[in-house]
């Protein structure tokens, strides 16, 4: 069980998969447009999440007086970049090549506001972080909840009321482990998976944990060895399911590369 959590820490935070062929098989292209609120002359930064070194820089751009931005950009294989204009401000996206990208949103609350057009796979990585919205938006109206009923409750009314938000915690845990799980069958071999199968539940927790749901790992690294085999974020990520899978059949503990 060890190697298992272990895997959870290090292998999905890092291993974002990208598809499209092996790195060094030609230059795919991309590019990304937009026009944002609030972001008059702002700067935004684009990073691209490696295999093995997680995110990269690869260059700024500057919006304009009317927050427009344009952005041309080429990867080796299909991969995930990140957008951001704070540091803890960001969003996601997954071109392919030849994808004409176009966002809007508000540049001072992107990763809510955003909407993404012209972009299949990155469409698909916006309905994640919907997901991901709405349950933490359920959250915070039950933290609100019990909040209110701490302080205006006597202690045998708060001690009731705290069983009827504890359950409703756990019903919207199941909805959002529901939302994912149908994501993920429902898109097999997207590389999209990978973060429905990294998802955040109430930010310290995670919707999917690797000692209960390991046969979602299995399934999701079965999605992309089929579509995807020889990519490099493919083999990194079959390389961390394979040493889990080995370490927990013989109670080993993986403690690095």
């Amino acid at each position: 069980m060890k190697s298992i959590k272990f895997f959870c820490a290090i292998c999905i935070i890092c291993a974002t998969v990208a598809c499209g062929g092996k790195k060094g098989d030609g230059i795919q292209t991309f590019s990304i447009e937009g026009k944002l609120t609030n972001a008059a002359d702002k700067m935004l930064y684009i990073e691209e999440i490696t295999p093995d070194n997680g995110p990269q820089f690869v260059d700024s751009i500057k919006c304009d007086a009317k927050g427009h931005f344009k952005y041309e950009g080429s990867m080796h294989y299909q991969t995930f970049f990140n957008l951001h204009g704070s540091l803890y401000d960001y969003i996601v996206l997954l071109p392919t090549d030849g994808d004409k990208i176009e966002m809007s949103g508000n540049a001072d609350d992107l990763g809510r506001t955003y909407i993404v057009k012209g972009s299949k796979e990155s469409q698909l990585m916006w309905q994640i972080q919907s997901y991901i919205n709405q349950s933490n938006l359920a959250i915070q109206e039950l933290a609100q909840m019990e909040a209110q009923n701490r302080s205006t409750l006597s202690e045998a009314d708060y001690k009731k009321a705290h069983e009827i938000t504890d359950s409703m915690f756990l019903a919207e845990r199941q909805t959002a482990y529901r939302m994912m799980l149908n994501f993920i069958d429902d898109n097999p071999g997207s590389l999209s998976t990978l973060y429905a199968l990294d998802a955040p539940f109430n930010h310290k927790m995670r919707v999917f944990y690797p000692e209960n749901d390991f046969d979602i790992f299995e399934q999701v690294l079965q999605g992309l060895n089929e579509k995807c085999p020889d990519n490099p974020h493919t083999q990194y990520y079959r390389t961390r399911v394979e040493r889990a899978r080995a370490a927990a059949s013989t109670q080993e503990i993986v403690i690095g590369d």
